[in-house]
């Protein structure tokens, strides 16, 4: 019945976090659709801008042309000749050339020394094609019969007239349609998002290679939490973890011995499980945050002060997340890149002191104990009080395991194999479609918390 119950809790629990992040990838996707009406927008305001260019650069090469046909001779009269239409220039075109083509002032020059000439009479060439075709418009009146140029004045004041625009410094001062909304945002390339599912068959090789080289070894105990039916130990992962982690620091040695562990788990975790719910007003079996565990283990003295060495968190599949969890556990320190050399050789001595961890991840809490031999060589025992099922002489067993880790490296391949393990279909999902934002670490499947203590 308890294996049953334990199942249902386990499948309730997964439906949850699947709905969880089917929310929050829903919410990305309204999110991604909103900055793309966004980018349109800005590329639409782009070329309205390239436009508004293309004919300032046009009206500056008509101003210069005719301000230079008002005090050149007046043309050889010529017959009345329609010019021929220049074609439209591309936008390519005019960015490169942006008066490549024949200016207009040019045609409205001839045309008006065409308009004083006598009229001709209509020869073939100049009837139209077809009768429905439309009629030639009338040349336009030139500047300078309208406005006659004036006699220069030597003592009246130049007004300088500043130059139009060019298109590179709009863009340049161009901003961002969605900057109100975001604010300064620096454009990087994205990095190379390993699909999980490769990634996993990757954790999985190297774990069992690790295995084979004995650089990890699993070993199974007699018992799990929730399998006392006379105290029951059940989602008291946030407080077996601790308590494994305390007397792993105060047991002779270089470290706590199995039979502590299935005593912690099926007698001492107990009682405080149901002191803390009890403080915290929670019945039955339900889940508490490892901080209020710690704030309770803090107030009875279970955990001092002077114990505590750090706290981090992060991304359990990032390397340098991981990293500084791992140098925590195993200096026993805080890095400070100032510290003196005093202060560097006492963090030396410290390495031999046994250090222990609780991490907190998919909610759920397991130890990882550093363990230190006579010759200075450290282990990291990963215990995990939740029920795995294993085969050995052909007899099936149930129990919580201890996985021993002999170096750093054995440490971080099964961290990254734990990781994996625990990914649903949906959080795989979610990973594979999101990289990692330090602002959805609520929503994010693979944000983990490492609380650090030493002897």
């Amino acid at each position: 019945k308890i294996s049953m119950d334990f199942e249902e809790m386990e499948r309730e629990e997964i439906r949850r976090r699947e709905e969880k992040a089917m929310q929050t990838i829903r919410h990305r996707e309204e999110k991604m659709r909103q900055e793309e009406k966004e980018r349109r927008e800005t590329q639409e305001l782009i070329d309205r801008l390239a436009q508004l260019d293309m004919k300032s650069h046009s009206k500056s090469a008509i101003t210069d042309e005719s301000s230079t046909a008002n005090h050149v001779a007046a043309p050889v009269p010529a017959p009345a000749v329609v010019p021929p239409t220049p074609p439209v220039p591309s936008y390519a075109s005019a960015i490169a050339k942006p008066v490549s083509a024949p200016s207009y002032a040019s045609a409205l020059t001839s045309k008006s020394a065409s308009a004083s000439a006598p009229p001709l009479e209509p020869t073939t060439d100049d009837l139209p094609i077809s009768d429905d075709l439309p009629l030639p418009m009338p040349a336009p009146i030139p500047y300078s019969n309208v406005y006659p140029s004036q006699p220069a004045n030597a003592n009246a004041p130049t007004v300088a007239t500043a130059p139009p625009p060019s298109y590179d410094d709009l863009v340049k001062n161009l901003v961002p349609a969605s900057a109100e909304e975001h604010g300064d945002v620096e454009n990087k390339m994205p990095a190379p998002i390993v699909p999980l599912q490769q990634r996993k068959t990757y954790c999985q090789f190297e774990y069992s290679n690790l295995k084979k080289k004995n650089q990890i070894q699993v070993f199974q105990l007699s018992t799990y939490q929730g399998r006392s039916t006379r105290k029951d130990s059940t989602n008291g992962c946030t407080v077996i973890s601790p308590l494994v982690a305390v007397h792993h620091l105060q047991s002779p040695g270089a470290g706590i011995s199995d039979m502590k562990i299935e005593s912690i788990i099926d007698d001492v975790a107990p009682d405080i499980l149901h002191r803390v719910r009890r403080k915290l007003g929670l019945e039955g079996h339900a889940l508490i945050i490892p901080s209020d565990v710690h704030d309770f283990m803090h107030d009875q003295k279970i955990l001092n002060d002077d114990m505590f060495v750090g706290v981090c968190g992060g991304n359990l599949l990032d390397l340098d997340h991981v990293n500084e969890f791992i140098n925590l556990l195993m200096n026993g320190e805080d890095a400070n890149p100032s510290a003196s050399e005093d202060a560097v050789r006492e963090e030396k001595k410290d390495m031999s002191r046994k250090v222990a961890a609780a991490l907190f991840f998919h909610e759920h809490v397991v130890s990882i104990l550093k363990v230190v031999l006579a010759d200075g060589t450290m282990w990291y025992d990963f215990v995990d009080s939740l029920p795995t099922r294993s085969t050995a002489n052909g007899m099936e067993s149930i129990g919580a395991t201890r996985t021993r880790c002999k170096d750093r490296a054995s440490l971080y391949a099964l961290l990254n194999w734990y990781a994996c393990q625990k990914f649903s279909p949906a959080d795989e999902k979610y990973i594979d479609a999101n990289e990692w934002d330090d602002t959805m670490v609520d929503f994010d499947p693979r944000v983990f918390q490492g609380f650090v203590w030493k002897a």
